[in-house]
């Protein structure tokens, strides 16, 4: 394994002993490359992964996203541990103050400095919060970006939502927090477009850089036309053909075994329910009494996980459109092909063509590129890097409710 190090795609990184503490995604590299070279990973995969994730993989949470956001845009010489968090509050409070943006969104008796110390401290925030701290710290919008994606792990900017895509294009011309108000009086009192029948208004690309290419488009949103290129859309036609390549593979899997008893049964991906996808997916995860998922919370790994599973009450209330398609269900979706079509491939080709496939879905989804500072999504990388992936994703869940059981 370790001669093939170079054929992983995330980029050379210089010795793991001189990446700065706030270099998060160089140590999370360093960190992934030097646990899958390990002698033992081969023949030990589900217990070197397992052991990573628990007991040395560094958890970075919006503060500390947040804190190194600062660090390096005002310049900080101090060593970046030796920064207090009195340090921060003090610069985000001031930049507050300099851009005149408020305190929150919405009316709060809270003062700001305890609200700052409260985001300094949180593991995540509401997405409304990035786009105040957007305008509170002169954000750039790709900085903005990087918060929604990588740090929130959520859709880029909705441009099918008038607040949000005037909050893009106040970032984009560096206005601040009042202009951005007074926009959204604007398309208050705008009259809202009329398109003709069979007329495209705006392509695949959206060109806002006047305010009155801008307006128009505000007008547009305004009149209620459906975009089907719009990213929440683009998500669920990624999410309804992954899920359904998974039931065909599903289906495939349940013919076998019927074929194996002797049995005449044949399935088809539409014999195939969301239960049957979680019983394949979720294997790992014991059940309770009821038939449930046992809690996420009853996981050794719940932090690193982020609550998330992929229950059939979810796959059923985002086919209800209840919840939202996000990025976990796309990539979960995927791996899960990627391991069972690719099961007998070398190991980094599989690696490879999973990460090919799943960067174009998210960036046509407007969610970011894989981010291997996220745990759940190193952890599945790693996964991928092993002789039967499903195998080994499925073990550490299960492992990962047995150490909280022996735990207690």
């Amino acid at each position: 394994m370790k001669n093939r190090m170079n054929e992983l795609d995330f980029e050379q990184t210089v010795a793991f002993d001189s990446v700065k503490d706030f270099e998060f995604t160089k140590k999370a590299t360093q960190k992934f490359r030097q646990v899958v070279s390990l002698d033992t990973f081969e023949d030990e995969d589900a217990d070197v992964i397992f052991n990573y994730l628990y007991k040395e993989m560094e958890l970075v949470s919006f503060g500390d996203h947040l804190k190194r956001y600062i660090y390096e845009r005002a310049g900080l010489e101090e060593p970046y541990g030796e920064v207090t968090q009195e340090i921060y509050r003090d610069i985000v409070v001031e930049s507050f103050k300099e851009t005149y943006t408020p305190k929150s969104m919405s009316p709060t008796s809270t003062k700001l400095p305890s609200l700052v110390n409260n985001w300094l401290n949180q593991a995540s925030v509401k997405r409304e919060t990035v786009f105040l701290l957007g305008f509170g710290l002169r954000m750039t919008v790709e900085d903005v970006s990087d918060f929604l994606t990588k740090v929130l792990r959520e859709q880029d900017f909705d441009f099918h939502n008038p607040e949000e895509v005037i909050y893009w294009y106040c970032y984009y011309n560096q206005f601040g927090y009042y202009k951005a108000e007074e926009y959204k009086e604007k398309y208050r009192n705008l009259p809202a477009y009329k398109k003709e029948p069979g007329e495209i208004v705006w392509g695949n690309d959206v060109c806002l850089d006047t305010e009155e290419k801008f307006l128009q488009y505000l007008a547009y949103l305004k009149g209620g036309y459906e975009d089907p290129k719009s990213e929440k859309s683009q998500a669920f036609q990624e999410f309804t053909r992954l899920l359904q390549e998974a039931k065909e593979i599903i289906a495939a899997m349940y013919r076998k075994d019927e074929e194996e008893r002797g049995r005449k049964k044949m399935w088809t991906a539409e014999n195939i329910t969301p239960s049957d996808v979680e019983k394949v997916i979720c294997s790992g995860i014991p059940i309770n009494k009821m038939g449930n998922l046992k809690k996420m919370s009853a996981s050794i790994l719940t932090k690193h996980f982020s609550q998330k599973r992929f229950s059939r009450q979810r796959i059923t209330n985002i086919l209800n459109h209840k919840f939202p398609v996000d990025r976990f269900d796309l990539i979960t979706l995927q791996f899960f092909i990627v391991s069972q079509k690719m099961q007998e491939e070398d190991p980094y080709i599989r690696y490879h063509y999973f990460l090919e496939q799943i960067q174009g879905i998210l960036e046509r989804c407007g969610m970011g590129e894989i981010y291997i500072v996220n745990p759940y999504e190193c952890f599945l990388l790693m996964c991928l890097l092993t002789d039967c992936p499903l195998a080994v994703f499925s073990e550490i869940w299960e492992k990962s409710y047995e150490e909280a059981e022996e735990s207690l």
